[in-house]
């Protein structure tokens, strides 16, 4: 054999062996040649077994297990580690968006922090809503673990893989896919394998080497017209009240950039110690120059070596970013090793496994005073000059709320130490033909240790503080698992399995906190002048699973799959804790059963199911026991606790239904696969609220019935393929609905909230999981806004429907150019539809530093002029022949008197509570001060449509890997998020989200996402 170039392949072969192999394969000609070796030359076209025809084609699906797609009764949907590292994101979550139907991923904020994956929906109101992820076997965690609330959004437990040691990611939707994992997976399921030395080329060594550099992509929009202050006053004395107005953090006032000279925090220093005036300018860039730019290297390098006995694979990877933010950063080391080896005919053995060392000198803050980035940049001065505050951290623009950012960044720091082990060792005895019995022991343990300092002087905290902060987390599985595999006869076949399970975790937190120091820049918690803070969290639970599936296909045309599975869960009740669950899915292949294929129809297949799934408690909800308190005068206190648990509990169970139609036409050149689906999830386990005459506040209770139905279609096609260029199309699209059916069988219960952080969020009966729920304006019978006797609008004495974080739809669409040894990839993908409530703009137009405040701020900017009559009413006038004091406050003639007048009137347009026109006149200031409480006003369309990633590659010929010695060779220009081509909601990314959990729907003064370019290299030997 010999390969001239990379899409072509010349194969020596008889005349007759070239016809027979064309008779059998009738596939559509591929401009490859098969060269005839008769000892003249000659040369004959055929076709190449390859992309062009859509063949038997095999998936990981549940246990880890290898299944023909054609006998998939559900929907199951793959990314090769291609399109896993075409773009790298640092957590390797956002390497799936817009791949995947059915799926949604929301990032967190800025290039360091976490990502939520959630597949067709909510299914549970108050638990755990993510998938399952399991790799090469092994179940892993995915926890985020924040459970002190330090105000740092760390990373996800999934995010320390590495996305480079991933040979392919199957997505199981839906219990349907995953009910034999049991329990965890009702949410569907991410399948993992990882790179193995299997059919291995060359020496196996791969050499892998990436640099990007990021940018913050999304700063808000800020107003340059007008300083810190209010009331249009403003002049600095010590930052906490002194001076007029220089404690407020706020930009009501004076104007910038018209010759003023106003005290400020950085002003020179008089003989007496007093500040001078300098100019009182905007300094436009002041948040953009606080961020710096971001930048990661990524290099590795792994080998793989097989023959017929044995394959194994170890590799090495180390990354380190520099986030945008000062002074955080992350440094990940993977270890991985896989091997397997055949000891004689009937048994082989193998391990595979990970090592990984995670750290962060410091993560950047999103919430809290003492660390918050973004809260003094919202909530701020547009006249500080950032370069001022970056040569000495001591200086500080203000002093009554917060400390110099680059203090707080550089001092105010929370470290995070993680050291985690996944892995298994497996034994294989080939038993009979077609019959294997397999044993595997497999773990998931880290240790997760958090460190928080906060400087001795910082503004809110003058003693510092210091906590430690550490978690355990280890799952243990032991699985048997007996397969047999069988064709019967020319028309039967069986694939059947019977397994057992022992699932075995633990967690353990330990926190303790010194609240103030005693002694300055001695961080440890002996040296604290109060009492410590401490708490202990743990627990234990032991799960025994029995499972069974077997799969009969007949002809090769239909396939029937029944599964089932029970369970013993240590945290529910003796009396309720077996519980079995079910499935049954069928796939037809229609071109078989009716004769359908030709050269237009390479497969049709029709396919449905049907699965019921059980889920457990978390553990100790069976019985209300006694909390230890802080010691009273050196005696013990407990308390009772105010959780009704339930020593009733039953397991919550998930329904789902399935049907699915895919198939494959022109050789391979068009494909879809659609599905629509049901999932029922009843006998939630809530904490619901009760009256405190009940002993308790709330209590665990089995209620709640959330139904979710969708649609998914995914759509491939080559439109153009030539000799030297192929142009691949792939689109998905979904839809999902969620319903919440009941809350209580009684019907007493009407909605259960998520969420708080200052707009409920809910599941209210009869609507959508994740309804957002707030004031609004007051409105008459005709929709007019009611204003109040100051002009103001009325803000509701209740609350309503504002509207649901969910997307009506979404989807992505993928365009791939290869011509010759070049490719270009291009994603695009969309949200469409939900609402999302902005903290950031609510702070930001209360705070006057949005350029979405300027409406009304000033003549120039619709601003109506008026005066303060005696009785303090502002009384319109116009525009005055007006000059402008030292201190930039207006003044003018007003009924031959010298009177101060202003040029920021608002006339609300609305009606007064008599429903006459109003025609009163209100300050911009309290204007926007009062839409701050109104919810309506705060929540936006949460749509966006991005141009996600980029990629250019360019594959060395094969004439010059031959000159290096190189088996492939790669290298691949890469940019991420380069462009929002559209978004409704101004100044942050609609993206973004505050958590990892259900509260979704809401950002809060979030860290500006990131825009990236990158470099990668790939050298295979």
């Amino acid at each position: 054999m010999n390969r001239k170039k990379r899409d072509s392949l010349a194969v020596s072969a008889p005349k007759a062996l070239v016809a027979v192999f064309s008779a059998l394969l009738p596939l559509p000609m591929t401009g490859q040649t098969i060269v005839d070796n008769d000892g003249h030359g000659a040369t004959t076209e055929a076709p190449l077994l390859n992309y062009d025809r859509t063949l038997d084609e095999v998936v990981v699906t549940a246990l880890g297990l290898s299944r023909e797609k054609k006998a998939l009764g559900y929907s199951a949907q793959s990314l090769n580690s291609e399109l896993l590292t075409r773009s790298a994101d640092n957590n390797f979550l956002g390497n799936l968006s817009g791949k995947l139907s059915g799926v949604r991923i929301t990032g967190s904020q800025a290039d360091i922090g976490s990502s939520r994956i959630i597949i067709r929906g909510e299914t549970s109101i108050a638990g755990e809503n993510q998938p399952l992820f399991v790799i090469d076997g092994v179940p892993v965690d995915n926890s985020q673990l924040n459970s002190q609330g330090v105000g740092r959004d760390f990373k996800n437990a999934i995010a320390d893989i590495n996305a480079e040691d991933i040979e392919s990611l199957t997505v199981l939707k839906g219990p349907n896919a995953s009910a034999l994992y049991g329990s965890r997976a009702a949410h569907g399921a991410i399948v993992i394998t990882t790179k193995s030395g299997r059919r291995q080329k060359g020496l196996g060594i791969n050499i892998t080497s990436s640099n990007r550099i990021s940018f913050a992509a999304t700063l808000p929009k800020f107003q340059n017209v007008f300083g810190q202050g209010a009331d249009g006053r403003f002049s600095y004395v010590d930052g906490k009240g002194a001076g007029i107005n220089d404690g407020v953090d706020e930009s009501w006032g004076p104007k910038l950039n018209i010759g003023l000279n106003i005290p400020q925090f950085d002003s020179p220093l008089d003989a007496n110690g007093n500040r001078t005036a300098t100019p009182w300018i905007s300094h436009p860039d002041n948040v953009k120059d606080f961020f710096r730019t971001g930048f990661t290297t990524s290099n590795g390098i792994s080998i793989a070596r097989s023959d017929d006995n044995y394959h194994f694979r170890i590799g090495y990877n180390f990354e380190k970013q520099n986030s945008i933010v000062p002074n955080a950063s992350t440094r990940k080391s993977n270890f991985t090793f896989n091997t397997d080896y055949n000891l004689t005919d009937w048994l082989s053995v193998g391990a595979n496994g990970q090592y990984v060392v995670y750290d962060s000198p410091s993560m950047p803050g999103i919430s809290g005073r003492s660390n918050m980035t973004m809260l003094q940049f919202i909530w701020g001065g547009r006249q500080v000059d950032m370069a001022s505050l970056k040569a000495d951290y001591n200086r500080n623009w203000n002093a009554s709320y917060y400390s110099n950012p680059f203090w707080t960044t550089e001092y105010n720091t929370v470290s995070q130490d993680r050291h985690r082990l996944i892995g298994n060792i497996h034994v294989n005895f080939h038993l009979y033909k077609g019959l294997d019995l397999l044993f595997r022991e497999s773990t998931d343990w880290y240790n997760d240790r958090r460190k928080s300092k906060v400087k001795w002087g910082t503004s809110g905290t003058p003693y510092g503080s210091y906590s430690e902060d550490a978690y355990m987390v280890k799952e243990d599985n032991t699985e048997l698992l007996l397969t047999y595999n069988r064709q019967i006869n020319s028309d039967w076949s069986v694939d059947a399995l019977a397994g057992y399970n022992i699932r075995n975790k633990k967690y353990e937190n330990n926190y303790q906190a010194a609240p103030r120091l005693a002694v300055a820049e001695l961080y440890t918690l002996t040296n604290s002048r109060d009492q410590l803070v401490s708490s202990n969290d743990f627990y234990r639970l032991r799960q025994y699973g029995l499972y069974a599936s077997a799969t009969a296909g007949y002809k090769g045309l239909a396939y029937l799959t029944v599964t089932g599975r029970n369970d013993w869960s240590s945290t529910l009740p003796k009396k309720n804790n077996s519980y079995f669950y079910p499935s049954v899915t069928a796939s037809v292949l229609l071109d078989r059963a009716f004769s359908l294929r030709n050269e237009k129809i390479d497969y049709l297949k029709l396919r449905g199911g049907w699965s019921q799934v059980g889920s457990d408690a978390d553990p100790y909800q069976l019985a209300t026991v006694f909390e230890s308190e802080a010691a009273f005068k050196g005696n013990p206190l407990q308390t009772s606790s105010m959780e009704g648990k339930n020593p009733d509990l039953k397991p919550e169970r998930t329904f789902s239904y399935e049907a699915g139609l895919e198939g494959s036409f022109f050789g391979g050149r068009l494909s879809f696969d659609a599905a629509v689906y049901q999932t029922d999830s009843k006998d939630q386990i809530l904490k619901l609220a009760t009256t405190a005459a009940s002993k308790y506040t709330s209590q665990v209770r089995n209620a709640g019935h959330i139904r979710n139905r969708g649609l998914e279609l995914q759509l491939s096609g080559i439109p153009v393929k030539t000799r030297d260029f192929q142009w691949n199309v792939d689109v998905n699209y979904s839809i999902n609905r969620s319903k919440v059916i009941e809350l209580d069988r009684e019907g007493l219960i009407k909605s259960y909230q998520i969420g708080n952080p200052g707009i409920q969020i809910i599941a209210p009966v009869g609507g959508a999981y994740g309804t957002l729920f707030g004031t609004t304006y007051q409105r008459d019978g005709s929709g007019n806004i009611i204003v109040d006797e100051n002009g103001l609008p009325k803000v509701s004495t209740t609350s309503r429907e504002l509207g649901h974080f969910t997307p009506n739809w979404t989807g992505g669409i993928s365009n791939t150019f290869r011509y010759k040894d070049f490719t270009l990839s291009f994603l695009i993908d969309a949200s469409i539809g939900g609402k999302i409530y902005s903290n950031t703009n609510r702070t930001g137009r209360y705070t006057g530093v949005l350029a979405s405040t300027l409406p009304g701020r000033d003549a120039d900017h619709g601003g109506v002029w008026y005066y303060k009559n005696a009785q303090g009413d502002n009384v319109g006038i116009p525009t005055p022949d007006y000059t402008t004091s030292a201190d930039g406050l207006y003044h003018a003639v007003v009924n031959g008197v010298d009177t101060r007048v202003y040029q920021d009137g608002i006339i609300v347009d609305g009606v007064n509570e008599k429903g006459e026109k109003n025609n009163v006149i209100t300050s911009a200031e309290k204007y926007y001060h009062r839409v701050y409480s109104i919810a309506e006003a705060n929540i936006w369309d949460a749509s966006y449509i991005k141009l996600r990633e980029v990629a250019l590659t360019y594959n060395l010929p094969h004439a010059i890997l031959s000159k290096l010695h190189l088996t492939d060779a790669s290298v691949s220009l890469t940019g991420r998020n380069l462009w929002i081509i559209h978004k409704n909601l101004p100044n942050v990314d609609p993206e973004a989200a505050h958590s990892t959990g259900n509260a979704q729907g809401y950002e809060s003064l979030s860290l500006p996402t990131t825009r990236s370019l990158g470099i990668s290299l790939n050298l295979k030997f």
